[in-house]
């Protein structure tokens, strides 16, 4: 450690001053910050400053927000806050990016370039239109309305927001529209369903000499696109050459999986140069209605050494739960918390309350619910749990999950009518007609007619 700080001190670098996305360096910067004294920190604001973009770019959003508030003269410069409010927007955290926001504008700190992008992913994130607004005035009050890389985050505000009108105004408005530009309003058409318009920018894009990447495709491919459609960007990503890049052959994938063309899944799985979790996870899911096959990718999977995650095991208790194989289903719920550590979650528990379900072991799978979970059942696992009482004619567990999805989702007319069906099926007129009376009275559907006995 001694020697390396040599090395940087003789080279004029700071070990401080590190790219974020490296975790050996950032391993190496937390153990620098261990050197330096608390005393140092407090007098000097350039070393606290990097210290807090170190947390708080590599995840350490608190750590970075302890030592942001020991800091002084924190109002000097926007470089720490720009920092924070960054750390909190990357985690998805956005409400405290927005708080950092307005606080810093709030103790008179001046803004920069790179504040307002920051700020502006933070109000797409929570989806406030009001809120982006007035970042807008402010983007505005201090000069940065032409600036083209806080116009991209302001078209992707407003896309995020609901307002497709302002970004596309605010899109043409940008003099040298880069590749990011082109995206944020693409993604933003493909957001509010506007395919024809997506499609019609995807070709000025072209026109225009703007190379679409992995994101200009993968935004055109998750949409519902007609078939031909896709082939003709299936047939542009060959021409142009890219179909090796992964993230856009992922996509190729779940556009053909979606469709339920499994050969052309395969095919492109098979010629993929590598394949990582994304690429695994999606050609299991497409053969979720092929217990044979998905489990056969997963042991491929194992046997390359990729490490599988929970959308995994949610594709491979599908298919189990899809075809009743409740061996393998079982196997392969207890394999996931004991060979790979992945405690389950609701979907999980979904999918094995659906298998019992399946078979009619109604009470193994409410005893699945009640004694294995290991948090309160949601409407997943209730709603499994309630269709296969309606399956297999159970009144009694019938009764008590529908009791839990009445408070889950009160609103849910679904869950009244199969209770109701449970009922009608043994012959319960007058249960039928008492959930009858508290759809009406909850305000529900009042068009499902009472039942009258022949």
């Amino acid at each position: 450690m001694v020697q390396g700080l040599t090395i940087a001190h003789e080279q004029g670098l700071t070990p401080l001053e590190i790219e974020c996305d490296s975790t050996e360096a950032i391993d190496h910067g937390i153990r620098v910050r261990c050197l330096i004294p608390d005393k140092l920190l407090r007098k000097n604001v350039g070393i606290s400053s990097k210290l807090i973009r170190l947390y708080a770019c590599s995840g350490h959003t608190q750590k970075a927000h302890e030592l942001f508030d020991k800091m002084p003269k924190r109002n000097v410069s926007a470089f720490p806050w720009n920092s924070i409010i960054s750390g909190y927007a990357e985690k998805g955290l956005f409400e405290d990016a927005l708080a950092m926001y307005f606080q810093m504008v709030e103790e008179g700190v001046e803004p920069d370039c790179y504040t307002f992008p920051r700020a502006l992913k933070a109000c797409g994130g929570v989806g406030l239109i009001h809120v982006g607004e007035e970042v807008h005035r402010h983007v505005i009050r201090h000069g940065f309305g032409s600036n083209g890389f806080i116009l991209n985050a302001l078209v992707d505000m407003y896309a995020k927001c609901g307002d497709i009108v302002k970004a596309q105004k605010l899109f043409d408005q940008i003099g040298t529209k880069d590749l990011v530009s082109w995206n944020s309003m693409l993604t933003g058409y493909m957001r509010h369903e506007l395919i024809t318009k997506a499609l019609n920018l995807f070709r000025l894009m072209i026109r225009d000499g703007i190379e679409p990447d992995s994101v200009s495709i993968s935004a055109l491919l998750v949409a519902k696109l007609p078939f031909s459609i896709g082939k003709q960007i299936h047939g542009c990503v060959l021409r142009r050459g890219t179909n090796q890049e992964l993230s856009i052959v992922n996509s190729l994938v779940d556009f053909y999986a979606d469709r339920k063309k499994l050969k052309q899944v395969r095919w492109l799985f098979e010629h993929m140069h590598e394949q990582d979790i994304v690429s695994w996870n999606s050609v299991i899911s497409a053969h979720a209605k092929h217990p044979d096959e998905a489990l056969s990718y997963f042991e491929k999977m194992v046997k390359s050494g990729a490490q599988p995650d929970g959308i995994t095991f949610v594709s491979l208790l599908s298919a189990c739960a899809h075809l009743g194989r409740l061996e393998d289903g079982e196997r392969l719920f207890r394999i996931m918390k004991e060979r790979y550590d992945i405690s389950p979650k609701m979907e999980h528990y979904g999918c094995m309350v659906n298998l019992y379900g399946r078979l009619g072991l109604i009470d193994k799978a409410f005893d699945f619910v009640m004694k294995r979970m290991e948090f309160e059942g949601g409407p997943t696992v209730w709603g499994a749990l309630l269709y296969a009482c309606y399956r297999h004619g159970n009144v009694k567990i019938g009764e008590v999950a529908a009791q839990h999805l009445f408070k889950l989702e009160p609103d849910n007319e679904h869950n009244f009518e199969l209770l109701m069906k449970i009922y009608r099926n043994a012959g319960l007129i007058e249960d039928v007609e008492r959930i009858k009376l508290m759809i009406v009275e909850r305000g529900l559907d009042t068009s499902i007619p009472p039942y009258r006995s022949r």
